[in-house]
């Protein structure tokens, strides 16, 4: 019965894409069969590109394109052409962490994969090596990426990340400049009563009932009261309250332009829908409110933060690309 409340969808954990073995799934079918179709016309281990005297192939390509969950808008050729630059960027941020002499400790690998295995195979190590044998990656192959994506996050901590604090005035300007980003939502607090279509002749019709409830409103009895006796909803045990909620994203329309005529305080009439009642109150409003700057302080922090990070790991990618030799090779069918 809470399917007449909530509409929007909820969404879902991918557990999968910690190991990147399901992720082409959700490229498009485009991107997905011109993979297939190259892992058969194109050798992987040919060269898609050189980074100084390391060789990035094929195969490493289409892992990346994996890794990155192409995007659904984007064609084969330019998910491709942008795995190899992502590709490039890896060799270089690994090749950086052995001029640092920076090295993962494999007790620390070892900790990894059992989180891994953990959160998405059951704990199970049979499942994960089910995985990768049908996605035929050698367990050798997936643990030296997983130890690689290690040694990748523990660079960019060290040398984007770390330090990566914005600036007063940085904060200020982003609350000047993106006001509208800071504003408080506007919130209902709505309680209900779901009344169920009668199971046999001995239980009084819906019509019967609120009529009941709407009497015994009107003469001064609790709402929560009411709720906690009468309904069927979930909420029923907190008085049927649905706390700060947008009633358009949590209610069906019919529910929710009843509650939009209301005022706090007031409650609808019956309410019918495919054989159940709603009775509805509105119990609180609030109207969207801009921010003050401290108010919004944490917020204001996290996006500039995000912005001096982005800034910061882009001059640093700049920086080992001018220094580095590069030479991308052509999509195995232009060659």
């Amino acid at each position: 019965h809470d399917a007449y409340f909530i509409t929007t969808p909820r969404p879902c954990a991918q557990g999968l894409d910690l190991v990147f073995l399901s992720a082409v799934k959700k490229a498009t079918f485009a991107v997905a069969i011109a993979l297939s179709a190259l892992a058969q016309a194109a050798t992987l281990d040919g060269l898609a590109a050189k980074v100084n005297d390391a060789v990035i192939t094929v195969g490493d390509v289409v892992t990346e394109m994996r890794r990155m969950n192409a995007d659904q808008k984007l064609g084969f050729r330019e998910a491709y052409s942008n795995a190899v630059e992502e590709a490039i960027n890896r060799r270089l941020i690994l090749n950086a962490a052995l001029e640092k002499k920076l090295e993962m400790q494999e007790w620390l690998v070892d900790n990894r994969i059992r989180e891994i295995v953990k959160d998405n195979f059951d704990g199970d190590m049979n499942k994960l090596n089910a995985q990768l044998a049908q996605s035929k990656v050698p367990l050798t192959d997936w643990r030296n990426q997983i130890r690689d994506d290690m040694i990748v996050n523990a660079m960019r901590f060290q040398m984007v990340d770390k330090g990566a604090e914005p600036t007063p005035a940085q904060m200020h300007n982003e609350y000047l400049m993106h006001r509208d980003r800071y504003c408080s939502e506007a919130k209902t607090t709505v309680s209900v009563i779901l009344l169920r279509p009668p199971e046999n002749d001995k239980t009084p019709s819906v019509a019967t009932r609120g009529k009941e409830i709407l009497g015994r409103l009107e003469a001064g009895e609790k709402f929560s009261e009411l709720a906690k006796q009468f309904s069927a909803d979930s909420h029923a045990k907190n008085g049927g309250q649905w706390k700060d909620v947008k009633p358009d994203e949590a209610f069906r329309s019919e529910i929710a332009e009843a509650i939009a005529k209301l005022k706090p305080g007031e409650a609808s009439k019956l309410i019918n829908l495919d054989g159940w009642g709603f009775i509805v109150r509105k119990d609180s409003e609030t109207a969207d409110t801009q921010l003050t700057f401290e108010q919004a302080y944490d917020e204001i922090s996290r996006n500039v933060r995000k912005e001096v990070v982005k800034t910061r790991h882009a001059a640093w990618i700049a920086r080992m690309r001018e220094e580095a030799f590069i030479k991308i090779y052509p999509i195995p069918d232009e060659q």
